[in-house]
């Protein structure tokens, strides 16, 4: 049709923003009837044309056009009356959502995928996410997986963030904030990824969401949440990152050392290790824990692992001539391992930094002896030879002019807690308890429980341990009833001696051979020593009583060496004299270290509590969130005491804070009365404070005396709080997870090398919403003209025939 000829057309229709030439154009109605009723009208008509007519003079013909006219003439007004219009189709389309969570959590940077050739280097997760993204970033572009289609990339760890596009490159933070470029997340969220996601797409259509993740995360995926799912109709499409069971990863799960440790002391160190999977089967043998000097990179002790299952702890032991403070780093490394082909997932919880502070003065040790027998001869020659030691010997069964021996000789006995203040330790052999005032005997346990000191006793024949039943010492005894100890019987052969594994733990009764060339990590128990002759039976020990040694003769072990925490300090009981019998044919060889081993054990917690002014202590140095931690601070100076402080405030902040940053939170902590002090003990007003603290977040927290009033001294504890739900504590993926999420909501597992796939698995939910252009014909010129013609022609033929 011409234009011009369409466009009068059109008016005659009054169309105004559509056209009757229009492709999508058609006639509609606005009452629409069904074909039965058009059939009825158009035989109504038919029949009131016939009956206007059928009586009517006239030439048949001319009455059969007159009735053809008038049925014409119904039928347009019947077809006027139920509204005619021009209807031009067109819809709106709603595009649905393709929503796609990529994991952003520690655990994606776990090396475990295959590169793209057999000799390539592992990759780490993210970055083999980052290459198949690249290599597939076709089906990502608009308009590829469907037509009408939003992708959303969002990244997740504990919460959703937005990314852009792979299409544009790696997988970066599309939002305002700034987040690292490897994936740094404290844990994966899954349920909470997903909850987050459809929030974001509330009101639209869902295609489905495709979870990129290695599935491993503390929220249940399964009943309810699944259900949810279902009823939205959200599919889940799963792939799968990560190797399960390529792989094993060792973890140090927790180091036990001293904060504090005199120089050239043998210094334990008990390195516990956790593994996943927790069925994996691992040869102990090429597990390797070592020990080194961060600062001079000098390894100090190594040793295996100890059973496959690594549940039992790895003991090592180091010693420095050097003063001051240390680091000493641990590390477990499975041996085998290659940069082709690694043997663990992770390599960042390998080691653990350990903190220490190696004091260099002499140990001051107090040794009153009742009588000359020989192990006190030969004690007292090596206590007189050790530089490391300071020694005072009392010897009561001598004459007044006896000189009294030792570095520091005395004439008698401590008398005040001012005079007993420079000795870390305190021997006490085979003495009657008569010798001592009960005042003297009171200073000892007091020193032992209020200032960390230690106390060692060696049992002997005449007064020790029986005598000192019932008397103000007796609670620093390791057995129930000390009147009870007797000689154990000789019948049964000559005891030796054999260190249990608690003395492994504290580092002592380690006697290395000293033989050329040897094994540093050497600490057996020497096989040669002579057996000993006399030891005692010390009966049943009370229950926080340890037994670090013991006399087997035959099938039978007894303890022998027996040590007591009480209060601060501990105590030590050896029930033999005999060890000097060691000596013989190797001279001081093992005699020298079984005895400055066990006088170090008990001056290290001396140097732990009583070496500072005041001790800021806290139960851990490595927490979970919400776990409680005790917070302590002892004022040892009596100066620091009498200032009578009602409490003292302590700040928290993260260490990697910068300076000047507020602090994140603070505790205040009460005075408490003194733990491990005897009834009638003397204490100084306030100088013990306590609070129990809940970390309540993740990181490296430091936590810092902030009292006005103790300004003078600096005092801080530094401890690492983890979440429970720590990435890396289980790298392993767990991809039965992520298979019966996608199975159990209507999706897919779609592996990593097969993305394209996406583009025919996910199903197209665009919502086309009608939006037809209608326009009214019953009140156009072209009805009214309609009409009029026929009513026209009508009339004229009637009027021909002559009926008008």
């Amino acid at each position: 049709m011409p234009l011009i000829a369409q466009t009068w057309f059109d008016r005659l229709l009054g169309l105004s923003g559509a056209s009757w030439s229009d492709p999508r154009a058609s006639l509609g109605w606005r009452w629409p009837l069904p074909l039965w009723a058009w059939v009825l009208i158009i035989l109504a008509a038919a029949l009131a044309g016939w009956w206007s007519y059928r009586r009517m003079l006239g030439p048949s013909p001319a009455r059969v056009a007159l009735a053809a006219l008038r049925s014409l003439t119904l039928l347009a007004v019947a077809a006027l009356l139920v509204g005619p219009m021009l209807v031009i189709a067109r819809e709106q389309v709603e595009p649905d959502w393709l929503i796609m969570l990529v994991d952003r959590s520690a655990s994606m940077g776990v090396r475990d995928m295959k590169g793209d050739t057999p000799n390539a280097p592992t990759l780490s997760r993210a970055d083999a996410l980052d290459a198949a993204l690249r290599q597939n970033a076709v089906i990502f572009t608009p308009g590829s997986t469907a037509k009408d289609r939003r992708v959303l990339w969002l990244g997740f760890d504990t919460g959703t963030y937005e990314l852009d596009s792979p299409a544009a490159g790696t997988l970066t933070d599309g939002g305002a904030t700034t987040r690292p470029a490897a994936p740094q997340g404290q844990a994966t969220m899954i349920r909470t990824a997903i909850d987050q996601a459809l929030q974001r797409a509330a009101g639209h259509p869902i295609a489905g969401i495709v979870m990129m993740t290695d599935g491993r995360g503390p929220q249940a995926t399964d009943g309810d949440f699944v259900r949810h799912l279902r009823q939205q109709a959200v599919n889940v499409f799963t792939v799968p990152l990560g190797a399960p069971g390529a792989a094993v990863d060792l973890a140090i799960a927790e180091v036990e050392a001293p904060e504090r440790a005199f120089v050239r002391d043998a210094v334990p160190v008990t390195v516990w290790l956790d593994h996943t999977p927790a069925d994996a089967s691992i040869d102990p043998a090429k597990v390797r824990v070592r020990l080194i000097d961060t600062a001079t990179k000098q390894v100090l002790d190594e040793r295996p692992a100890t059973d496959a299952n690594l549940r039992e702890p790895v003991r090592l032991s180091a010693e420095s001539a050097v003063a001051g403070p240390a680091t000493w780093r641990v590390e477990v490394e499975m041996q085998g391992a290659s940069a082709a082909t690694p043997r663990e997932l992770v390599m960042e919880n390998n080691h653990r930094d350990q903190a220490i502070e190696l004091i260099d003065r002499p140990l001051g040790v107090l040794y009153v002896e009742g009588y000359p027998r020989w192990e006190y001869r030969y004690l007292k020659n090596m206590l007189v030879r050790e530089e490391s030691i300071r020694a005072s010997m009392m010897l009561i069964s001598a004459d007044r002019a006896f000189a009294q021996e030792g570095q520091l000789p005395i004439a008698r006995l401590p008398m005040t807690a001012e005079e007993l203040k420079p000795y870390d330790v305190i021997i006490i052999g085979d003495v009657p308890p008569g010798y001592f005032t009960i005042e003297q005997m009171a200073l000892f346990r007091d020193h032992v429980a209020l200032r960390g000191a230690g106390l060692m006793w060696i049992g002997g024949s005449h007064d020790t341990p029986a005598s000192y039943d019932g008397t103000p010492l007796a609670p620093l005894l390791p057995m129930r009833v000390p009147a009870s100890v007797a000689r154990l019987d000789p019948t049964l052969g000559q005891p030796v001696i054999k260190p249990t594994r608690v003395a492994e733990a504290l580092g002592v009764l380690r006697l290395r051979t000293g033989r050329p060339g040897g094994d540093r990590s050497e600490s057996l128990w020497p096989t040669e020593l002579n057996p000993l002759v006399w030891v005692q039976d010390l009966g049943e020990l009370k229950r926080s009583a340890e037994v670090l040694a013991t006399a087997v003769t035959g099938t039978r072990a007894s303890p022998a060496v027996v040590r007591l925490r009480y209060g601060a300090g501990q105590s030590l009981y050896v029930g033999t004299d005999d060890t000097w019998r060691w000596r013989y044919g190797r001279g001081e060889l093992y005699y020298e270290q079984f005895w400055i081993q066990l006088v170090r054990l008990l001056g290290r917690s001396r140097l732990e509590n009583n070496d500072q002014r005041a001790a800021f202590t806290v139960s851990t140095r490595r927490a979970d969130v919400d776990q409680p931690v005790v917070v302590e601070l002892r004022l040892n100076d009596e100066l620091l005491a009498r200032r009578n402080l009602t409490q003292v405030s302590v700040s928290v902040a993260r260490a990697d804070a910068p300076p000047g940053a507020a602090t994140a939170d603070r505790l205040e902590l009460l005075p408490v009365a003194e733990a491990g002090g005897a009834p009638g003990a003397p204490t100084s007003a306030n100088a013990m404070f306590r609070a129990l603290w809940k970390p309540g977040q993740a990181g490296k927290i430091t936590l810092r005396v902030a009292e006005p009033a103790l300004a003078d001294i600096d005092l801080s504890q530094s401890l690492e709080v983890i979440r429970p739900d720590d990435e890396l504590r289980r790298p392993t993926p767990d991809h039965a997870r992520l298979q019966t999420l996608a199975h159990d909501t209507g999706g897919a597992v779609v592996p990593l090398d097969h993305l394209a796939d996406l583009a025919t698995l996910v199903p197209n939910r665009a919502v086309r919403i009608p939006d037809d252009i209608r326009q009214p014909l019953w009140n156009s010129y072209l009805a009214l003209i309609t009409v009029v013609v026929l009513l026209t022609l009508e009339w004229i033929g009637r009027k021909l025939i002559r009926l008008v």
